[in-house]
């Protein structure tokens, strides 16, 4: 075999082992994430007393159950946003509706957040509060998208 035909096969084993890789980790990353999310919210719950956080899980479950439909629109919101984008030819217009229906989504997900964190608020103590706020924090932290505690990836 020539040199090249040796750096061409070569050449192409590697991008084939490179994205196995890129593949195998992104899927064990959502796997790996899915378990987190859970044992994050269900660790916190423990670290409460037994009827905060029972009402602190009753609560992520609540907003987990109202978001999924959203969360579920938002992904076929984005997929028609990346056709648009993607056609022989761009409609500006219709692109911009699909993405101003991706953040009015988004921001409805994360209102829904917003209100079921002032509910637990209105019922913690101030330690609890804090100990929320470090939830939060630590939570977004972590977050691969800016997701919520309730990502409907774990029901999916």
């Amino acid at each position: 075999m020539s040199k090249k035909i040796k750096i061409l096969i070569f050449s192409s084993l590697l991008l084939n082992v490179l994205l196995i890789g890129v593949v195998i980790g992104d899927v064990s990353h959502r796997f790996h994430k899915e378990f987190f999310v859970r044992k994050s919210v269900e660790e916190f719950a423990s670290k409460l007393p037994k009827d905060k956080g029972a009402l602190f899980l009753e609560t992520v479950q609540r907003v987990h159950l109202n978001n999924r439909d959203a969360y579920h629109q938002l992904r076929e919101a984005r997929k028609e946003a990346m056709n648009l984008l993607s056609a022989p030819e761009f409609d500006e217009a219709a692109y911009r509706l699909q993405i101003e229906k991706i953040h009015e989504l988004r921001s409805l997900m994360k209102r829904r957040l917003a209100d079921a964190t002032i509910e637990l608020a209105r019922q913690f103590s101030q330690e609890e509060r804090s100990a929320l706020a470090q939830y939060l924090r630590r939570f977004k932290r972590h977050s691969r998208d800016s997701g919520l505690p309730s990502d409907a990836k774990t029901s999916s």
